[in-house]
């Protein structure tokens, strides 16, 4: 899939970050940050070292993995007691804010960018979903409090595989050309279903999963490195029986990893250990092609509209809609100005815009892709960097 500049500089990256990793963490730089400029760096907008070669389809796939991955991982780190102390938070990001974000880019991008309402919801639905490889910073910062760092945790686990069914509505539209042939009753069912299976598909694996594995590792059936091997089965288990049977496979995942079951610590640290070395890995490779070949792309593609709708997109189009669906929740203003500005785009927004060409079979059949790439490219790469920065801040903020 890579050839072998590609390999070779992406291997030496990783062991050198690895090597001074949390001094450069003290600075407020982030891994993310770091391998996205390393792509921008030896792609054709600079040294020009290396010819990609990685076609459309190598990226979904990655992006799918990576994401899978990670959403099982992330999960696996939260306490389930804390379903209950916490879940009010989530719930309202999930149930209120997302739906409000997804209007409030839709009408922005049509106001501001001309684009038709279709077009203009397809982009504000990429940008919706946070990345749960970028909130992985805050989570070990313990200054901020648990039930914060839970809900962004949480809300990004979850909204990808909630968003992913508007997603395949608004590129249905899209592709028959009007809402003449919309039925709302088909679609809130076709709703429902990817996310009622996708859960109880991801608790079954999750439980099951879990139980074999201590098990197995109780009668010494099972040594310690597939203890390890076993949360990137999980993952991909609960994610392909999902999809299989019409289920929501990133719900899947994620619920799979909050309802592993075991008793055994060691059993659980090692399931834990292994996803995050593997997905964290596998993110350092998306960011490093986002940087290689997306960036160059929509740099010619870009204009102020593109930049002020992203500029947008970080702030008003996410945090208004936050706060709203925060009013009566008791939280101070910094806790829930925290929650408004942790909605970092990423990984999931990368995938929903490959998804969206792969499922309409080119990018012309997309009305004013030009705008609708450059825009999430930009979103995109100022998440990066500005939410990269600013974890230390908030860390100080929650300090005082």
């Amino acid at each position: 899939m890579l050839e072998e500049p590609l390999a070779l500089i992406i291997a030496v990256a990783v062991f050198v970050f690895g090597l001074v990793s949390r001094r450069i963490e003290q600075v407020a730089l982030t891994a993310p940050m770091l391998f996205t400029g390393l792509g921008v760096l030896i792609s054709p907008l600079l040294l020009n070292l290396s010819e990609h070669d990685v076609s459309a389809q190598g990226l979904k796939t990655i992006a799918e993995f990576t994401l899978i991955l990670i959403l099982f991982t992330d999960a696996s780190q939260i306490e389930r007691k804390h379903l209950v102390q916490f879940e009010i938070l989530p719930i309202r990001l999930l149930a209120i804010g997302l739906p409000l974000t997804i209007i409030a880019g839709t009408w922005v991008a049509h106001t501001l960018l001309g684009i038709s309402w279709l077009s203009a919801a397809l982009l504000a639905v990429i940008l919706t979903p946070t990345d749960a490889a970028l909130a992985q910073s805050i989570f070990d910062h313990k200054e901020i409090d648990e039930s914060l760092r839970h809900s962004v945790s949480v809300e990004s686990g979850l909204n990808d595989g909630l968003a992913l069914p508007v997603l395949l509505l608004v590129l249905a539209l899209i592709s028959a050309g009007s809402m003449i042939e919309f039925d709302h009753w088909q679609w809130l069912g076709f709703f429902l279903q990817q996310v009622l299976l996708g859960t109880v598909v991801g608790i079954a694996v999750g439980r099951l999963g879990g139980y074999l594995v201590q098990t197995a590792s109780e009668s010494s059936l099972m040594s310690p490195v597939y203890q390890r091997l076993s949360s990137l089965s999980l993952a991909v288990l609960a994610y392909t029986v999902s999809e299989a049977i019409g289920g929501n496979g990133f719900i899947s995942a994620f619920m799979a990893g909050l309802f592993l079951q075991s008793h055994r610590t060691i059993v659980i640290q090692r399931l834990k250990e292994f996803g995050a070395a593997e997905g964290q890995l596998l993110s350092l490779l998306m960011f490093f092609l986002f940087g290689l070949i997306y960036i160059p792309e929509a740099l010619p593609l870009i204009d102020g509209y593109t930049v002020i709708y992203a500029l947008l997109s970080l702030t008003i189009i996410r945090m208004i809609p936050v706060f709203i669906s925060l009013l009566g929740s008791g939280l101070s203003f910094k806790q829930q100005s925290f929650l408004a500005w942790f909605g970092p785009r990423g990984i999931a927004s990368i995938l929903y815009l490959l998804l969206a060409v792969d499922e309409l079979g080119f990018a012309d059949k997309i009305d004013h892709y030009p705008q609708l790439f450059a825009t999430t490219v930009v979103t995109i790469f100022m998440s990066i960097i500005l939410h990269g920065l600013s974890t230390q801040l908030w860390s100080r903020l929650f300090k005082t």
